[in-house]
């Protein structure tokens, strides 16, 4: 009777992780979990009581982001931030989130840029969009990102 049990949910497990994959790219979370469910029932069908040992073929360790970069790394992000260097392109170049890259950089003691536009800014957007050049160009002259310069242009009356 068991038996019929253990085997009934194992298939129901493996279906679901099939379907999973079929329809989800990002069902390898949810394809991990029943996997695992589907080989603790095969263990405990066959009468294994304690989980097998990690072979280490796990690939998405969880640590601190600092420790993915040395000291020297983090210094050059550093100099190429102030040199002017967009906060974008870096976090980008370093695949990490531009929130992410900024909060490095203060953790280090970098003085991080004001977000946003200044109001020098805007009036420069304001004269280039009456000149008839497209947000493109502006969001390149003024030195902010297109989204930026497209949003502020947006709202304006």
């Amino acid at each position: 009777m068991t038996s019929v049990i253990f085997d009934t949910l194992l298939r129901t497990i493996l279906n679901m992780v099939e379907v999973l994959a079929g329809y989800s790219r990002q069902a390898h979370r949810k394809m991990d979990r029943l996997s695992t469910a589907a080989r603790a029932l095969q263990r405990l069908k066959s009468g294994e009581t304690r989980p097998r040992a990690s072979t280490g073929d796990r690939h998405s360790q969880r640590y601190r982001i600092a420790d993915r970069f040395s000291s020297e790394d983090l210094a050059v992000i550093a100099r190429r931030y102030q040199a002017g260097e967009q906060s974008t392109d870096l976090a980008k170049e370093h695949k990490i989130a531009k929130s992410t890259l900024l909060r490095l950089l203060a953790e280090h003691g970098v003085q991080t840029r004001p977000r946003g536009l200044t109001p020098e800014k805007e009036r420069e957007i304001l004269r280039l969009r009456k000149q008839g050049l497209i947000i493109r160009d502006i969001a390149k002259r003024v030195g902010c990102s297109y989204d930026t310069a497209r949003k502020f242009l947006f709202e304006q009356p």
